[in-house]
C-alpha cells in the first residue's frame, strides 16, 4: 500500500516562489504607506497611526496567524470581501507565469491533490490561473470554506458584541497581563481548529497526507494533528518538517515515497507483460 493517498498544498509562496514578490506587495497593502501614494489598509480604512504599524502587525500576526484575524480580534469590525479587495486587489499577479514543469508534475502523481490556503477564493483562482494550475486539483479550502458565515450574522454579532477596542501592544508591555488575549471570529492557519476542519471537510486521513507549506508554524501545526509534513522554500528542515526541498519542483527527488505507485504500476506492468509472453511463447510451442 502507498504511504500517502493525499497532497495538501498551501498556495502563496508554496506554488510560486517568494522572489515573485506577491508576499511583500500584500504586506504593504495591509500595513504600510505603498510606492504608488496609497496607504495600506490598516491606515487608510482602520485609521491607524503610521508608527504604530509595525509593532501591531507583528504582535497580530504572531499570535493570530494573520493580521485579518488579529484585527477582529482586538475589536475592529469590516467586511470581509473589501479588505481582501483592498490587500489581494493591487498585487503584482503579472509576475506569476505558466509553470509547466510543475504541471506536469502534479499531473503524473496519482494521489488527490488540494489547496488549503488562508487566502480568499478570487485570489486563489488568479494565481492558479496564471501558473496554469487549474485543473490540477481536486478541490480548494480556503478562506470562505472556513468562514462561510456573513457579516452582520447572527454568529458574527455575538462575537461583535462589545465596541471596545482591545490593546494588545499595552497588554504585552505589562509585565504580568491581567486579561486573556481575545479570540478571534477568523478561523484559518495555524490554528488548530482550521486544520481540523479542513481534514474533516475533504475527508482527509492526516497520517496518510503530506503538508506542503513554506510557514514554519503552519507546518508544525499540522504536524501537530498528525499530517506528515514538508517544508517549501529551503532544503534545511527545521522541527515539525518530515522533508524540506528548496523548491515545490524538487518534491520527487527530495520525498522518494511519491514514486511507489509508479514505481510498484511499472512492476506490476512488467510483471504481466513477462507472464504474458511465457504464456504466449509456451502456446506457440
Amino acid at each position: 500500500m502507498p504511504t500517502f493517498d493525499c497532497l495538501l498544498f498551501d498556495l502563496d509562496d508554496t506554488l510560486y516562489p517568494v522572489s515573485s514578490g506577491l508576499a511583500a506587495a500584500c504586506k504593504s497593502n495591509i500595513h504600510e504607506y505603498c510606492s504608488f501614494s496609497s496607504a495600506g489598509y490598516m491606515a487608510e480604512k482602520l485609521g491607524f497611526e503610521n508608527s504604530k504599524i509595525p509593532e501591531l502587525s507583528n504582535l497580530l500576526y504572531k499570535n493570530y496567524g494573520t493580521s485579518m484575524a488579529g484585527l477582529r480580534a482586538i475589536g475592529y469590525d469590516f467586511d470581509y470581501d473589501e479588505y481582501h479587495r483592498f490587500v489581494h486587489g493591487r498585487l503584482p499577479y503579472d509576475n506569476l507565469k505558466p509553470d509547466p514543469i510543475l504541471r506536469t508534475l502534479l499531473l503524473s502523481l496519482p494521489y488527490r491533490k488540494l489547496i488549503f490556503t488562508n487566502a480568499d477564493k478570487v485570489h486563489t483562482a488568479k494565481v492558479l490561473n496564471k501558473l496554469a494550475l487549474e485543473d490540477c486539483f481536486e478541490g480548494i479550502i480556503c478562506f470562505e470554506t472556513l468562514n462561510p458565515t456573513k457579516k452582520g450574522s447572527v454568529l458574527e454579532e455575538k462575537q461583535s458584541s462589545s465596541t471596545e477596542i482591545f490593546d494588545i501592544i499595552d497588554h504585552f508591555s505589562q509585565t504580568s497581563p491581567v486579561m486573556e488575549l481575545p479570540n478571534t471570529p477568523i478561523v484559518c492557519k495555524p490554528s488548530k481548529a482550521a486544520i481540523e476542519w479542513a481534514l474533516k471537510i475533504a475527508n482527509i486521513d492526516p497520517q496518510r497526507t503530506l503538508f506542503f507549506e513554506d510557514s514554519v508554524r503552519n507546518l508544525q501545526a499540522g504536524k501537530r494533528l498528525g499530517l506528515q509534513t514538508v517544508l517549501v522554500g529551503t532544503s534545511q528542515r527545521s522541527k515539525g518538517a518530515d522533508y524540506a526541498v528548496e523548491s515545490i519542483h524538487n518534491i520527487k527527488e527530495a520525498i522518494p515515497e511519491l514514486c511507489e505507485v509508479e514505481m510498484k504500476s511499472e512492476l506490476n506492468y512488467s510483471a504481466n507483460n513477462n507472464v504474458a509472453v511465457g504464456v504466449e511463447t509456451s502456446v506457440t510451442a
